[in-house]
């Protein structure tokens, strides 16, 4: 409303320069017309002016009205421009920045001061990311079921009680994102933005425990025999035990972006809606920037084994950790569009990331083993063994594309309120499921069988798969 106001004022002073007659009678459509004095000079809307509540739809200088319609808020067609920076920005800001495309290089009057005209956004995340995919970890079978058959996949009666290839972690995440910046006073239509997005840690756990009766096994396929096969948890007369699987997950991410206009216009149309003429604008913004996304998750296995026979008597506390680091820095590039209608204001944005992402995978496992009294520790456990154990890294290229629309409606004259949609795709992440290697040399479980014979299996090799996080947000912005 502001630079309505100013862009008047520039006229008034204009004409009254050529020697026109300031107090000629001006034709206004459906406004009250009011005369000017040729002797006053035009006066510039005070703060108090440019600060009218929403609550009116007019804005009133020298009792006349200059323009139907809402308060626009920000900067650049979002809003209101500071009427007074003060000496250090030299100059009035009484107008708009960049009114049309390609004039943003000699705007017809700019001054911005740090911290004025910025913004600051948060939002929260209700979003659902990509399941993680886990092979089958624990089985069971029913009574009376042959102890060379219990647990071992293929064999009938086998169910799976956790894995079997299905996804975990895809569920609904809470999380949050902030985004702030200003516009810079020394760069015409350039400004700074920052922005943090985080999803809190995730945590899906799975425990299972029994004396014998129901079985509860893990499955592997043996690398001497070339068959399925299980370890046993819990059977009758045998062995009894737990087993528990905790699998977490963490996304979260940041970007620093130099944000250009590119294009912008604006004006008046009627709403059949508020029954008024309103104030519409269109604007095209450029980004280049900074970006880091990371993803750390991780799966820990842990089985507690008592032996019930007296030929073997003895007990076992064996674990098994798998974690996966995915580390993305690279260059992002984007366009933003915002439109505005009366009180009511849509964006869409598209970005792409490109960059490196450095893959870190550490694999680990422990056994402690008593044994008459005897206790042993060992660095491996089941699925870790000396042959896949260690940290393994490595970088590869990859883009991370990113897609964004937010429906937002005025609340106050620089509040907002925002419901918006984004997705993030994220190709070439390792995920810690699909680093674990079921083919296994049972020569090597502690303690490991001297000499050595038989296959180096299990073993590690990258396995690559994408990441997708999508969802809704709901927020709110303050413009200054």
């Amino acid at each position: 409303m502001k630079n309505f106001i100013a862009t008047i004022a520039l006229i008034c002073t204009l004409v009254m320069a050529a020697g026109v007659d300031a107090q000629e009678s001006r034709k206004t459509t459906g406004s009250r017309v009011r005369t000017a004095k040729a002797s006053a000079p035009p006066r510039v809307a005070s703060s108090k002016d440019m600060h009218i509540s929403q609550a009116s739809y007019a804005q009133v200088v020298e009792g006349e009205v200059i323009h139907e319609g809402v308060v626009h808020e920000g900067v650049v067609h979002e809003g209101i421009v500071d009427s007074g920076c003060g000496s250090d920005c030299g100059g009035s800001c009484g107008t708009e920045i960049g009114a049309y495309c390609g004039t943003c290089a000699t705007p017809r009057g700019f001054c911005i001061c740090f911290p004025s005209h910025g913004w600051v956004q948060t939002e929260y995340l209700s979003w659902y990311p990509s399941g993680m995919r886990v092979p089958a970890l624990v089985t069971t079978s029913p009574a009376g079921t042959a102890r060379a058959q219990a647990g071992v996949l293929g064999q009938t009666g086998t169910s799976v009680l956790y894995g079997a290839d299905e996804d975990v972690l895809d569920g609904e995440r809470g999380g949050f994102r902030i985004r702030f910046g200003w516009w810079l006073s020394s760069f015409p239509c350039w400004g700074i933005e920052g922005e943090y997005t985080g999803l809190g840690a995730e945590t899906e756990s799975f425990f299972q425990q029994s004396t014998g009766d129901p079985i509860i096994a893990r499955p592997f396929f043996n690398a001497l025999t070339a068959s399925q096969d299980s370890e046993l948890v819990a059977f009758p007369a045998v062995v009894s035990g737990s087993i528990g699987v905790d699998v977490t997950s963490e996304f979260d991410g940041a970007a620093f972006r130099f944000r250009r206009q590119l294009c912008s216009s604006e004006g008046c149309c009627f709403s059949n809606l508020a029954c008024k003429t309103v104030p519409w604008s269109s604007r095209l913004d450029a980004t280049i920037g900074y970006r880091f996304w990371e993803l750390d998750e991780s799966i820990r296995i842990r089985e507690q084994l008592q032996m019930l026979t007296t030929t073997q008597p003895g007990s076992f506390d064996i674990t098994d950790r798998f974690e996966t680091r995915n580390q993305f820095n690279g260059t992002e590039l984007g366009f933003i569009w915002q439109g505005r209608r009366g009180w009511w204001s849509l964006e869409a944005l598209m970005r792409v990331a490109v960059g490196n992402v450095h893959q870190t995978v550490t694999i680990g496992g422990n056994s402690t083993i008593v044994d008459n009294g005897v206790t042993s520790s060992f660095n491996n456990g089941f699925l870790a063994q000396r042959t896949n154990s260690g940290t393994f890294d490595r970088d590869q290229f990859t883009m991370i594309p990113e897609f964004g629309v937010t429906l937002g409606y005025q609340l106050t004259q620089r509040l907002r309120g925002t419901i918006g949609y984004s997705a993030i795709y994220w190709g070439n992440v390792v995920r810690p499921g699909d680093q674990i290697d079921l083919d296994l040399n049972p020569n090597l479980l502690a303690p490991e069988v001297t000499p050595f014979a038989g296959p180096l299996r299990p073993q590690f090799d990258f396995v690559e798969t994408d990441y997708l996080v999508q969802g809704l947000s709901f927020g709110a912005d303050f413009r200054w």
